[in-house]
């Protein structure tokens, strides 16, 4: 009886061990379905703030890098983010519409400044000729790209003229960038008064000496050539045979 009184202690022992990790078994579980609840809600909760709620908004728009000319602008078309959560602005989708906006902007970086601040950095085309139209001045950049159009050129800008007064045809207006892009940088900032001819012969102001340019045939020999012959300050250079150069005064 002894015997048998020991066999069943040992059994319930047993059985209680079983219960008893059973239940700690359970309680683990129920523990990590209450953290993964807890997860998911965090998780949840951050996305509403951050994807839909007013709390991370923008609020403000900073434009930095622009044109004076064309900052309103730019400020007008980024402030319809107003309102929109931080998070979801697509900056790809804002710097298009920016850029497709203002002709002026050659591209565009957007930045959140959290919480609420939207900045807006531009890069803006650079004129590099003004040509003559009835209105004013229409301003392009080195890729031909019409900027915007003003009543006076800038300063350091050259202006660009039809030699009969008529208005620059495309093709002249290509000539003349044709003969920039030819200059080294050093040259070309000092052009002014670029005239183009019925022909698209670009003739330009260098310093004091007038530079007959020619039209687009053999530019790196009209460049080696130039700086040799302005040595001795002629009123005129004429390259536009540049085998056999011509200078005047």
């Amino acid at each position: 009886m002894r015997q048998r009184s020991g066999h069943s202690g040992t059994r319930e022992a047993t059985e209680r061990r079983f219960v008893e990790r059973a239940a700690r078994a359970r309680g683990q579980r129920l523990r990590r379905w209450l953290l993964t609840l807890v997860v998911v809600a965090v998780l949840v909760g951050l996305g509403w703030l951050l994807g839909f709620s007013s709390v991370l908004d923008v609020r403000t728009v900073e434009v930095t890098g622009a044109q004076k000319a064309d900052e309103a602008v730019i400020e007008q078309v980024a402030q319809q983010e107003r309102g929109t959560p931080l998070a979801r602005v697509d900056a790809g989708e804002v710097s298009t519409r920016i850029i497709d906006t203002v002709p002026g902007v050659k591209s565009v970086d957007i930045d959140r400044d959290w919480p609420h601040t939207l900045n807006v950095k531009v890069t803006s085309r650079v004129p590099a000729l003004a040509v003559r139209e009835d209105e004013g001045f229409r301003l392009l950049d080195m890729q031909g790209v019409s900027i915007r159009t003003v009543a006076s050129a800038p300063k350091g800008v050259p202006t660009v003229t039809a030699e009969d007064g008529a208005d620059v045809s495309g093709h002249g207006v290509q000539a003349a960038r044709g003969m920039l892009r030819a200059l080294p940088e050093d040259m070309r900032e000092r052009v002014r008064d670029v005239t183009v001819d019925g022909a698209d012969q670009v003739t330009f102001r260098l310093g004091g000496t007038t530079i007959i340019w020619g039209d687009a045939e053999s530019p790196d020999v009209k460049v080696r050539v130039i700086p040799i012959l302005l040595e001795k300050k002629p009123e005129i250079i004429d390259v536009s045979a540049p085998g056999s150069p011509v200078t005047t005064g």
